[in-house]
């Protein structure tokens, strides 16, 4: 399993493109006197608390989760429920709000499997298909 840490400037943060293709988006409680901390104190809690999730200093390594779909098969499934979205008529591609950037989150947070992903995709292939059916 790959894990990256990304971190916005001090001044700015990130860009909202950045954190949707997060996968989960963490939040250090602070001090409500002091609503931030600087980046190095930042990544250092990070660190700390990865490393204790993972066993602490003295632990072995917890045994494998099931494995989760890659990033990659996460993005084109959820191309392919974009298209159907439109094809149904549930997303209007001109003004598309924060539907997608939305579903991205539930389904990285959700780490579904590759067959959950295949699953995911036959429901939107179904969708669309249902879509162009001429109605009686």
């Amino acid at each position: 399993m790959s894990v990256a840490f990304l971190f916005g400037s001090e001044r700015y943060g990130m860009r909202n493109e950045d954190v949707y293709r997060c996968h989960v988006a963490l939040r250090i409680p602070t001090n409500p006197g002091y609503g931030s901390l600087n980046l190095a104190a930042a990544m250092q809690v990070i660190a700390y608390e990865w490393r204790m999730a993972m066993g602490g200093f003295d632990a072995p390594v917890p045994a494998t989760p099931p494995a989760a779909a890659d990033a990659q098969a996460v993005a084109g499934m959820l191309q392919h429920w974009e298209q159907a979205l439109v094809e149904i008529g549930f997303l209007d591609p001109a003004a598309p709000k924060k539907l997608m950037p939305r579903l991205n989150q539930l389904f990285n947070r959700a780490q579904p499997t590759p067959e959950e992903i295949h699953i995911l995709r036959g429901v939107a292939k179904s969708m669309a298909e249902a879509a162009r059916k001429p109605r009686l």
